[in-house]
């Protein structure tokens, strides 16, 4: 299991099994924060892609704010929480 699949499934309480199953738990190599910031931007730009009220917008909007939640909670994780905060504000941020 990849070091973001193995942080996932160490959550309590557990993410729901929708939400998991739309996971992307490959990262790569790359840093578990930043991985989940990566994803939460994207679900960021799905919603905003749709305008209006759109269910599925709605949708991705709060994978966005469960996801970029998730990378503050993982850079807190880190040997460096202010350094690894700032990145997941960077990577979200317009």
């Amino acid at each position: 299991m990849s070091p973001l699949g193995s942080w996932i499934a160490s959550r309590r309480p557990v993410p729901p099994a929708d939400f998991s199953a739309r996971l992307r738990l490959e990262n790569e190599g790359g840093l578990v924060h930043e991985a989940l910031a990566a994803q939460g931007r994207a679900r960021l730009a799905q919603s905003r892609a749709q305008p209006g009220r759109v269910r599925e917008s709605a949708f991705r909007l709060l994978e966005a704010d469960a996801l970029i939640t998730y990378a503050c909670e993982a850079a807190l994780d880190t040997e460096q929480p202010a350094v690894a905060l700032r990145a997941v504000l960077a990577a979200t941020k317009d």
